[in-house]
C-alpha cells in the first residue's frame, strides 16, 4: 500500500471488492459451494480492508480529524441500523446472493468520492520509519480495550431485556432505534472536537458508559433499561472519533493509524467471544457488565496516560 498513490489504489481495491461480491452472489445462487465462496470472500475481505485503511488514514490526515472521524463513525452507525431494520426482510426475498449484490452496488456508489482523496501518501518517510510514540501506543491500547468492552456488552444486551419481559423482536427494534440515535454522539463529537476541554469530555463520557453498564446489569425497570441502551450507543459514537483523533494526533508516522483498523476489527470480534464465555460461565449479564467495566477502566487509564505523555 505504501508503493501506490491513494486514488488508483482505492479504485483497484473497490473493483476487487465488487468483483468478489458479484462472484459470491453467482456462487450463492448456484448452491453456495464453499470451495468457490471462501476464496471469493477472502478477496472481498482484503479489498474491504484496504478501503477501511484508506478511510482511517485519510480522516487522520485531514484538516479536521475529529469531524472526519465523527462522519466515519456516523456512517457506520446509520448503515448498521439500516441493516438491522431491512436486511432480514431483504434476505427473505432475495437470499444471500442479494446481500452480496447490495454490497457490490454500495461499493460502486462509493467510487464517486475517490476524486476527493489526496493524490499520494503523505510523509512517505514517516511510513518507512513505521514508528509511533509511546502516547500513540497507549491510544492504540485504549481503542482495543474500548472495542473489546463495548462489543461484548452490546452483543448480549438483549439478555437483561428479555429478563424484563421484552420480546426478541422488541429488543431488536430497540437496538436498531438506538443505533439511529447514536448519530447524536457523532454530532456532539464534531462540536466538541476543537474544545480545549475535549479530554475532560472524553473522560466524562467514559463515566456515562460505566453508568450504562451498571443500569444494564441491575435494571430497575424497562424505562431505565431502554434509556441505558440508547445512551450507550450515543456514548459509543461520541468516543470512537475522539479516540481515533487522539491516536492520529500522536502518531507522526501514520503506521499505528493503519494498525488501528486491525485493532478495531480484533476488538470487535473478540469482545462477543469473551463475553459469551463469561456469560456461559457465570450465567448472568452482571458478569458481562463487570468485565466490560474493567476493560473500560483500562481504556480510560490508557487514554489519560497518553494525554500526559503527548
Amino acid at each position: 500500500m505504501r508503493r501506490f498513490s491513494w486514488r488508483p489504489l482505492t479504485v483497484v481495491a473497490t473493483l476487487v471488492f465488487v468483483g468478489a461480491g458479484v462472484g459470491s452472489a453467482l456462487v450463492a445462487r448456484a448452491g453456495g459451494d464453499a470451495a468457490w465462496l471462501m476464496p471469493l470472500r477472502f478477496l472481498g475481505g482484503a479489498g474491504g480492508g484496504v478501503l477501511s485503511v484508506v478511510c482511517l488514514l485519510a480522516a487522520g490526515r485531514s484538516a479536521d480529524p475529529h469531524r472526519a472521524f465523527a462522519c466515519w463513525t456516523g456512517g457506520q452507525t446509520v448503515s448498521a441500523a439500516l441493516g438491522l431494520l431491512y436486511l432480514p426482510r431483504l434476505f427473505g426475498h432475495v437470499g444471500l446472493a442479494g446481500f452480496y449484490v447490495l454490497l457490490a452496488a454500495a461499493a460502486l456508489l462509493a467510487l464517486a468520492v475517490v476524486a476527493g482523496l489526496p493524490a499520494a501518501w503523505p510523509e512517505q518517510s514517516g511510513f518507512e520509519r513505521g514508528g509511533g510514540s509511546g502516547a500513540a501506543r497507549l491510544n492504540l491500547l485504549a481503542i482495543f480495550c474500548y472495542y473489546l468492552a463495548i462489543s461484548g456488552a452490546w452483543a448480549f444486551v438483549g439478555v437483561p431485556g428479555l429478563a424484563l419481559g421484552l420480546t426478541e423482536d422488541g429488543v431488536g427494534t430497540l437496538t436498531a432505534a438506538a443505533m439511529f440515535t447514536a448519530i447524536l454522539g457523532s454530532v456532539l463529537a464534531t462540536v466538541s472536537g476543537h474544545s480545549r476541554r475535549r479530554g475532560a469530555y472524553t473522560v466524562g463520557v467514559f463515566g456515562l458508559l460505566l453508568a450504562c453498564l451498571l443500569v444494564l446489569a441491575f435494571p430497575p425497570g424497562r424505562g431505565a433499561f431502554i434509556g441505558a441502551v440508547v445512551l450507550l450507543q450515543v456514548c459509543w459514537s461520541f468516543l470512537v472519533p475522539m479516540l481515533l483523533a487522539a491516536l492520529a494526533d500522536t502518531d507522526d508516522g501514520g503506521g499505528l493509524v493503519i494498525l488501528s483498523n486491525m485493532i478495531i476489527g480484533g476488538g470487535a470480534a473478540l469482545g462477543p467471544l469473551v463475553a459469551g464465555y463469561t456469560l456461559d460461565y457465570a450465567g448472568t449479564y452482571v458478569a458481562v457488565a463487570a468485565q466490560g467495566a474493567l476493560l473500560l477502566a483500562l481504556s480510560v487509564a490508557a487514554f489519560i496516560a497518553a494525554r500526559r505523555r503527548s
